[in-house]
């Protein structure tokens, strides 16, 4: 929120404003073509309307998901799929979106003159809802990209790594707990509390308006709105947000107790469900916004109220709006249960090598609870054990000289099978060792979430050069492997411009081959990278070329935006430092 870049969320907010006019006409059109719409849009108080705010949830779903593809970083070969995929897409959209889009409008006016207002209703609320989707984004987003990594990690090793059912009994049984949980709490709150609160429902001597048709056919007073309004925050209460802390509540706590967690989740789902079908119900309301006019004065004074409008849909918006329906109360239990489960937790990565040519990296989360036994005498447990980085000899002088070796043994991150002793007998005593460290926050253990192989790539030079050709920054990591800068930048100049001369290509050119060197390009708005390796690219070299090419354009915006040519600027040991962070190998 507090950043000074907005460019994404801009660049999200105009694709969603060129996508809602045609979107919103199309819709119509196919509505009135199909004989489905018997009411006009005029009236603001059709099926459509309230279908309106499902597009919407479809359309932003759309966008989310190139944006995932694009922030995930998803690599095929080494290349980022995910950033051409976006920019071909929205590339695409504005081009053929812009035309359509105003051509949309142009129509919808024509034929809808006499709706002006309800227009720039539907309009005002696509904007709202855009404004608050992209201020959302970067909450949503991180979750959603580990989900989508672990789905792909689950897809790579599903027939290498056996799925453990360890435990998964306990979701079985808290999945029965949220389920009594909740219909006992919405017994109690539905009845008991409502009678409390409100009196007997649908009386309307006790002031309240239950019905929607009492409360949308007539003009209430404020006190009847009030009241309605009290009622419609006391429902949401009770069964969608209860609901929702009470399944999260359960699911979360679960998952402390199962070997894997994709089987806990899936053991779980089935309560979810049960829970949605107790929470749909027969009938669907649209809550929305009415105009209201009373006299103050002698003046007509108009304000919103709330209103619950019926949305009978047609058959054809039945099916188009079944799969928000049937899977909103699902991806909003797992979402928030993800969240929640995960926000506490750290993260780190190890890079293990795997023979002389590949190695596995590995992502890590620390543990919420000590481990179990049976997973510490697990033969290919790939716990990764930490030493606490806060602790000092002060903390430690005390303790007996196996805890001090061990903590001086794990000045370096260590695998848990490194550690453990052969001996049976010994086992199991460095197991309560473990588990003392670990109580007295002495250590720190790390689950593996998810793994990967690259090929080794060993980096030697990297050049960073102006777009006219002129070099800037070069670093080497080793030191026979840099190359004249000079040279460097103008054959690049020179086979950038040849390439594109000859062929018409209108993608930059992204890798050079040459024997058993490969030179990875990457760009940006003023400079570009080369970075010179001894391998086959991957992933693993590629980002760190693109995240030091960002870093280094942001320190230096104001003077690439003018370079003079000064070498000068760049020859600082920051820019070293930066190369060292970036690169290095966990």
């Amino acid at each position: 929120m507090l950043r000074n870049s907005w460019t994404r969320e801009k660049e999200i907010l105009k694709l969603m404003i060129v996508l809602l006019p045609i979107s919103l006409y199309l819709l119509q059109v196919i509505l009135e073509i199909s004989g489905l719409q018997d009411e006009s849009i005029t009236t603001g108080e059709t099926a459509l309307g309230w279908f309106l705010e499902i597009l919407f949830v479809y359309l932003a779903t759309f966008i989310f998901s190139i944006e995932l593809l694009s922030s995930s970083k998803v690599a095929l070969r080494g290349r980022f799929f995910g950033e051409k995929i976006k920019e071909q897409t929205y590339r695409s959209l504005y081009t053929i979106g812009v035309p359509m889009s105003i051509f949309s409008i142009i129509l919808f006016i024509i034929q809808y003159k006499e709706s002006s207002v309800i227009i720039i209703y539907f309009f005002a609320y696509f904007m709202m809802a855009s404004i608050i989707f992209v201020l959302f984004l970067d909450i949503f987003e991180p979750v959603s990209i580990f989900i989508f990594a672990k789905l792909i990690n689950w897809w790579k090793n599903r027939k290498i790594k056996k799925v453990n059912y360890s435990n998964f009994y306990y979701m079985l049984i808290f999945g029965a707990l949220a389920i009594v949980t909740y219909l006992v709490f919405n017994l109690i709150l539905t009845n008991l509390g409502y009678s409390s609160f409100f009196g007997v429902p649908g009386s309307i001597e006790e002031g309240l308006i239950y019905e929607a048709g009492e409360f949308t056919t007539n003009n209430p007073s404020f006190y009847h709105t009030l009241q309605y309004d009290l009622i419609i925050i006391y429902g949401i209460l009770v069964t969608e947000i209860a609901s929702t802390i009470i399944l999260v509540s359960f699911l979360v706590y679960g998952l402390k107790f199962v070997r894997s967690l994709g089987v806990g989740i899936i053991t779980f789902i089935p309560f979810v469900v049960g829970i949605s079908i107790i929470l749909g119900g027969s009938v669907n309301y649209w809550l929305t916004g009415k105009t209201s006019v009373t006299q103050i004065f002698g003046f007509d004074y108009y304000t919103l109220r709330t209103a619950s409008l019926t949305a009978k849909l047609p058959d054809f918006l039945n099916i188009l709006a079944a799969p928000y329906l049937n899977t909103r109360y699902v991806f909003n239990v797992l979402m928030w249960g993800y969240i929640i489960f995960y926000f506490k937790k750290s993260f780190k990565s190890k890079n293990i090598p795997i023979g002389e040519e590949f190695i596995e990296k590995i992502i890590y989360s620390t543990i919420s609870d000590f481990i179990s036994f049976d997973a510490y005498i697990e033969t290919d447990a790939s716990y990764l054990i930490t030493k606490d980085q806060k602790i000092s000899i002060k903390d430690i002088e005390k303790e007996r000289e196996e805890i001090k070796e061990i903590l001086k043994n794990l000045e370096s991150p260590k695998l848990l099978k490194e550690l453990k002793p052969e001996d049976e007998n010994e086992k199991k005593r460095f197991y309560f060792t473990l588990r003392y460290l670990y109580q007295n926050k002495l250590l720190n253990i790390w689950k593996p979430e998810l793994s990967y192989f690259f090929e080794k790539a060993e980096k030697q030079g990297l050049y960073i050069i102006y777009d006219d050709g002129r070099g800037v920054y070069n670093y080497s990591f080793r030191s026979d492997a840099i190359q004249d800068p000079g040279l460097v930048s103008g054959m690049f100049s020179a086979i950038t411009s040849f390439v594109k001369e000859m062929t018409k290509s209108t993608e930059a050119l992204k890798k050079i081959d040459h024997g058993d060197i490969t030179i990875l390009i990457e760009y940006g708005n003023r400079i570009f990278g080369a970075l010179f390796i001894k391998g086959t690219q991957s992933s693993e070299v590629r980002a760190p070329l693109k995240e030091f090419l960002q870093k280094f354009e942001e320190r230096y915006k104001d003077i690439l935006k003018n370079w003079t040519g000064a070498l000068v600027h760049f020859n600082d040991d920051e820019n070293n430092k930066l190369v060292e962070e970036i690169f290095k190998e966990d």
